[in-house]
């Protein structure tokens, strides 16, 4: 497989190192090159300095032979016509990211796939999509969508007022009747546990549960969390994802409060936003928090340009006894060290935004998806190939021959989510969800590995 990546920032790179971890052959493309030097020095890429738009630079790059262009600079000006150019070269999976909404709202009558777009990537979107799903369901540890949304992963703590407190997952799957769903983690004392049936789950535990959307209902009975309004939402931030955010949770809550520290942008979210208070002032100020009552807020959000000032702003929300604090961060580094200190939840947009790619780059029988955030465990998408070992083989011979190094949640078949038993039998093309060891991806990639493709 030959890919071409356009543009080396975070994202960029994350990708590439996603790639060249399984022998693809992986072009780079840049033009700052004070990014290409240290490029050199971490991955074995060819790299070619220059711009995504430029027809001879792409050809440097190889796009006559590519079977992938993955257009991941800041310009979306740059990523659509460099899509454009290799749907004439001939090449058949062409990614873009977009940032503007001009080119996606529903008003607009452009449509992106026929200027050479096959996969398009709106960073906002994704990262406002996982807010909510935060905000939908308070007291949430991990979560993520995957399969266009069809398919759910969350992980809640067990406490005493559930009905599936004390009860065996043999007894849970009777709880949920024809609802599907599948505890495949239970996260005890600091360690994971890989359930049988006859386990029982106690308070305290904490469960990574995969499912298909219709069964979500079903999931929130079970944990005793019916839907409602919650009261109060506060947002800091000066940025479009702010306004994006503040707009989006006015369905959510009864009280929408955005805090801009910049008066020209407050002006001009206040003339975007119906239904939101827009109020002026830095959320790093712990007067003007306690000024807001952030301690009756169920969430404070920090969304703001400065990544920083939104660490700091969480951490003095939730000093002032704000319920939940979620702060936005490009750096992936000291995640951990956050989350003791009392952030709830810290959301990198290029994490969000790798996922989604990675999602629609279907060139590996098995790649890391998403980390969960307490244990060393992944989220993994795993494609069977023909004539792979597992093809014809029923999950339970799977766990053994695995040794129960990986556990399949979901199976996505024929656009149809199984959640499998231990008599599932594995076909050929099978999409499977499931978690794994890190440490384990390479050799549990042995068994599914005949061959790559779309």
């Amino acid at each position: 497989m030959k890919a071409i990546i356009i543009g080396a920032g975070a994202l960029g790179l994350g990708l590439a190192d996603f790639l060249n971890r399984f022998e693809h052959q992986v072009s780079i493309i840049e033009r700052n090159p004070s990014l290409v030097s240290d490029i050199s020095s971490r991955l074995d890429v060819l790299i070619v300095i220059g711009s995504g738009s430029s027809p001879s630079v792409l050809e440097q790059a190889g796009i006559e032979t590519a079977d992938m262009v993955i257009a991941v600079t800041p310009s979306d000006e740059i990523n659509l016509l460099a899509c454009q150019f290799a749907e004439q070269y001939g090449v058949p999976k062409r990614i873009a990211r977009i940032v503007s909404h001009e080119y996606t709202n529903n008003k607009t009558r452009i449509d992106l796939k026929k200027v050479g777009v096959t996969d398009i990537i709106e960073t906002e979107k994704e990262l406002v999509g996982n807010i909510l799903q935060y905000v939908e369901l308070p007291g949430i540890t991990d979560t993520a969508n995957f399969h266009n949304g069809s398919v759910y992963l969350r992980g809640y703590r067990i406490t005493e007022d559930m009905p599936v407190a004390g009860k065996t997952l043999f007894e849970l799957r009777e709880l949920a009747g024809f609802a599907q769903m599948l505890i495949v983690a239970i996260i005890r004392n600091g360690e994971s546990i890989i359930p049988s049936g006859a386990e029982r789950l106690l308070p305290g535990d904490e469960t990574i549960t995969i499912m298909p959307r219709e069964s979500y209902p079903v999931y929130r009975a079970l944990i005793n969390r019916p839907y409602s309004k919650i009261k109060k939402v506060i947002i800091s931030g000066d940025s479009l994802v702010a306004i994006h955010i503040a707009d989006a949770l006015t369905s959510f809550a009864e009280r929408v409060i955005l805090v801009d520290p910049d008066p020209e942008h407050g002006q001009e979210a206040a003339s975007q936003l119906n239904g939101v208070e827009v109020l002026g002032g830095d959320s790093t100020d712990s007067d003007l928090l306690q000024e807001i009552h952030v301690e009756s807020a169920d969430f404070f959000i920090a969304a703001g340009k400065d990544m920083e000032d939104n660490i700091m702003s969480c951490l003095l929300a939730k000093a002032e006894r704000a319920k939940e604090v979620i702060a936005l961060r490009t750096d992936d580094r000291h995640l951990d060290l956050f989350t003791s200190l009392g952030i709830d939840h810290v959301i990198s947009p290029r994490q969000i935004t790798l996922q989604r790619i990675l999602e629609n780059v279907q060139i590996a029988p098995i790649g890391s998806l998403l980390k969960l955030k307490k244990v060393d465990l992944d989220v993994v998408r795993v494609v069977t190939r023909k004539h792979s070992p597992a093809v014809g083989k029923p999950l339970l011979r799977l766990d053994k021959l695995l040794k129960k190094e990986i556990i399949v949640g979901a199976i996505v078949r024929d656009n149809n989510i199984i959640i499998p038993g231990g008599d599932t039998i594995i076909e050929e093309n099978d999409e499977m969800l499931a978690l794994c060891h890190r440490r384990n991806l390479l050799a549990v990639n042995k068994i599914f590995r005949t061959g790559f493709g779309f």
